[in-house]
């Protein structure tokens, strides 16, 4: 699959390599984060509905499920566009720079973007420490794998604005990184 941002890449090398695999990784575990946590609510509650309707009594876990499932599904899902520049974004002072500035700008962002991220998610440990204590009732399962989503999207986050930066550093053209080009979704 060719996207925007694996064309600005090409010519770097061995780097060039590197950040592909980075971004590549990142890319699966989000995918396998979003589209399992959406596979796994989908089969839970269909099977609280095919019990229900058999028996008239529920199964009482997968009432659960959407807590613990859901908010994998939306971390996977914001890391999946920020991997594809599919985030809304005002581009009209980026679009009256020159290319050195804009570079500069972009690079800027990602700095910005990187310790945010990061820093919410070394926040995100703490409050995994508090939440450690509840525990789904039917389940057992404990909180804190739903607020480790938030953690682990964080950090999806954060790495890809490592391997934005290392993109812009190499790219001809700064605005053609994780430049979102609805065309080629099709």
């Amino acid at each position: 699959m060719d996207i925007p941002h694996e064309r600005a890449m090409t010519g770097a090398g061995v780097p060039a390599s590197l950040i592909h695999l980075a971004d590549t990784a990142i890319t699966v575990a989000a995918t396998i984060a979003a589209v399992g946590s959406l596979v796994l609510l989908f089969l839970s509650l269909s099977a609280e509905v095919v019990v229900r309707y058999l028996t008239t009594q529920g199964l009482g876990w997968p009432s659960e499920m959407p807590n613990i499932l859901f908010p994998w599904l939306v971390m996977g899902g914001i890391v999946l566009a920020a991997q594809h520049g599919a985030h809304i974004s005002v581009t009209l002072v980026l679009d009256w720079l020159g290319r050195n500035a804009a570079r500069a700008l972009l690079l800027g962002m990602q700095v910005v973007v990187a310790a945010t991220f990061f820093y919410l998610a070394w926040i995100g440990m703490a409050v995994i420490e508090i939440t450690g204590t509840e525990v789904y009732p039917v389940t057992g399962i404990s909180a804190r794998w739903a607020y480790l989503s938030l953690i682990a999207g964080f950090v999806g986050v954060g790495l890809t604005a490592l391997t934005t930066f290392a993109r812009l550093l190499v790219a001809d053209d700064p605005r053609s990184v994780r430049a979102h080009v609805a065309e080629e979704e099709l």
